[in-house]
């Protein structure tokens, strides 16, 4: 399975075109979060569905941006999976959207431990298949939550979930300045940095062996 990923597009498409031919080879568009720009549901609509015409399909969270009302609009465009799982093929995907609190008091932030929460509860350990984990949040101390003065600022409680679980992918966002892939353990992380600066991830998750991810520029 191919996915393409995407993430804090915070409101702007303009990158879509010349992204046109990775999403629409891929099986599945994945959002990791903050879709809009401050929680506009007008937008988040006009961004969803702008995207569906380029996509086979799509499964996008909400970021700490967008607001938990825009949960409601992703279920009534058939694109939420926050607080859901979802199988396609060999690969079952879980998601927890919004974020830890910020000094900046964005519109869908919520404690790290109900992300984790989540994220459990929707874990299965005897559920076959693959599995794809996508939160807003990236897990600490990786390559894709270092902000530009050098300093980690992930969850603790996330990374910890990861170590003990070991998807075989976890893909994040939130971190604008961190796009790239890195691993904990046997899982592969991305973060495809912001969309509307061209960032597109691209994972490729086989029936079995090694999973391949790599962030491309637009």
């Amino acid at each position: 399975m191919e996915l393409t990923v995407l993430s804090d597009i915070h409101g702007s498409l303009d990158k879509l075109t010349a992204a046109a031919s990775l999403l629409s080879r891929s099986d599945l568009t994945v959002v990791c979060g903050d879709l809009t720009r401050h929680g506009d549901l007008g937008e988040l609509r006009q961004v969803v569905t702008e995207l569906k015409q380029y996509t086979r399909c799509l499964l996008a969270i909400p970021g700490n941006m967008d607001g938990e009302d825009s949960i409601r609009i992703l279920n009534e465009l058939d694109a939420n999976l926050h607080g859901k799982s979802v199988t396609m093929g060999h690969v079952r995907f879980i998601g927890s959207g919004g974020a830890m609190p910020t000094p900046f008091g964005t519109p869908f932030e919520i404690p790290e431990s109900e992300i984790v929460s989540r994220l459990s509860s929707l874990y299965k350990p005897d559920h076959p298949g693959r599995l794809a984990v996508i939160c807003h949040n990236p897990p600490y101390g990786t390559k894709l939550d270092r902000i530009m003065i050098n300093r980690h600022v992930g969850g603790k409680q996330i990374r910890k979930w990861v170590e003990e679980i070991q998807p075989e992918v976890f893909l994040s966002g939130h971190i604008h300045e961190a796009a790239g892939v890195d691993r904990l353990g046997k899982t592969v992380l991305l973060n495809p940095g912001p969309f509307r600066r061209g960032g597109v991830g691209i994972v490729i998750i086989p029936d079995s062996g090694e999973v391949k991810a790599e962030v491309v520029i637009v």
